[in-house]
């Protein structure tokens, strides 16, 4: 997600983006609501993440006019030193889709995070390489072509042997692309059921697709583990190809 921070404290501004960078978000920080709202007359952010004190204004200044003249859905994420249950519900009411209380804990910001992408609509894949067929049994992402219908995958038009739950994972990955698989969207949508987070169930089919399908940059594709959440699968253009 694209992901505009708005915080004052150097520290903490330096933590969230660190955390948020980190996990794949393109991140903008912002030291005054006023600098952020020059921002966004100019460019769109999925996600903010407003502290609720600021040198120039308040936070719930900034989501009123986020609300009133931003027609676009853009989700706003608190993260104030405020805990009492009064400020949450203040927050959550003048239209905050999440709460949280400072210091943000890592795996728990990234877990409200990526809770809250969820609600994003999905993103045309319109980009060279990242079309999509018509025909949603027929994926197509650079060199690799899916067949949902015959299980069969192609990379550069030769035909890849994968197992079943192996296929079942490229194919979500690459369904996917882009954005964060969570371990137990993997697990339902392949196993039915949620796995047990020791079993190494899920780590060996993923380890066997990343080999099988040479999941490489020299493919123009990048397999990344998110700690704790899952994987995220990225298109890489041209220029990011290493040279």
């Amino acid at each position: 997600m694209k992901i505009a921070i708005l915080e004052d404290d150097p520290d903490e501004a330096a933590l969230v983006h660190h955390i948020l960078q980190g996990a794949g978000h393109g991140c903008a920080l912002y030291g005054t609501g006023s600098a952020l709202l020059a921002a966004l007359r100019q460019q769109h952010f999925d996600l903010l993440v407003l502290d609720w004190t600021l040198p120039d204004m308040t936070g719930y200044e900034v989501i009123n006019w986020v609300r009133a003249n931003l027609s676009e859905q853009v989700l706003v994420l608190f993260l104030s030193n405020r805990a009492l249950e009064e400020n949450i519900v203040l927050g959550l009411m003048a239209g905050g889709d999440d709460y949280m209380v400072k210091p943000p804990r890592r795996a728990e910001l990234l877990a409200r995070v990526h809770a809250l992408s969820r609600r994003l609509p999905p993103e045309p894949r319109t980009e060279a390489g990242k079309a999509q067929s018509a025909a949603k049994d027929i994926l197509e992402v650079g060199a690799y072509r899916f067949n949902k219908i015959l299980r069969q995958v192609q990379l550069r038009g030769q035909v890849v042997e994968l197992k079943p739950k192996e296929f079942d994972i490229a194919f979500i990955l690459f369904r996917e692309i882009g954005g964060i698989v969570a371990r137990d969207k993997l697990s339902e949508e392949v196993w039915g059921r949620d796995l047990v987070m020791t079993s190494r169930t899920l780590d060996i089919h993923m380890s066997n697709v990343r080999s099988k399908l040479a999941l490489r940059p020299e493919n123009q594709v990048k397999l990344t583990t998110i700690y704790t959440l899952g994987y995220r699968l990225d298109y890489l253009d041209t220029d990011d190809m290493p040279s």
